[in-house]
């Protein structure tokens, strides 16, 4: 586990400070749900910057390995997490109004004296998961290709695909 788990985030930006740290997977409620083993340790690193327009901007990175369920055999799926994403840091919610999204890679959060770096990597994760985890067809113990072939054979439509042509 990290030292620091609480930062200020617009001095850490604007200084240019760098965090390095590791967490275990037990270490994040939100995610436990989704889990279907708690086992691991994530890797993660936080970096303050200035942006090309003068903005405060946190880069957060993390790496690990999750164990997600598939939601076509419910059996255990590995999931690499490989996440770099940008963040901007807004002081006071009208400054939200004014911001120009023409960059869709940089996400705007709050500025805060006091901000949590592991409920923002929980954050992260939670983010960039699938909706819906799912093995390649042709790994996948529930539905291989066999019964996707034999699913588009028995269609019910197909009855009337045949009323079409006469």
């Amino acid at each position: 586990m990290s030292e620091q788990a609480v930062i200020d985030n617009l001095d850490f930006a604007r200084n240019g400070r760098v965090l390095h740290g590791s967490a275990p997977l037990a270490g994040f409620p939100r995610l436990q749900d989704l889990l279907l083993s708690g086992q691991g340790v994530l890797n993660y690193t936080l970096s303050g910057k200035i942006g090309a327009k003068g903005e405060p901007l946190l880069v957060c990175s993390i790496d690990g390995k999750l164990v997600l369920q598939c939601q076509r055999c419910l059996e255990a799926l590995e999931y690499p997490l490989h996440i770099e994403s940008q963040l901007r840091l807004v002081q006071g919610a009208t400054q939200f109004d004014e911001l120009d999204d023409g960059d869709e890679d940089v996400d705007s959060i709050s500025a805060s004296a006091e901000m949590d770096v592991l409920a923002l990597v929980e954050d992260e994760i939670l983010l960039s998961l699938p909706i819906s985890p799912l093995h390649p067809p042709e790994l996948c113990s529930g539905k291989g290709k066999e019964a996707l072939v034999n699913e588009k054979r028995n269609n019910p439509f197909g009855v009337l695909a045949t009323l079409k042509v006469k």
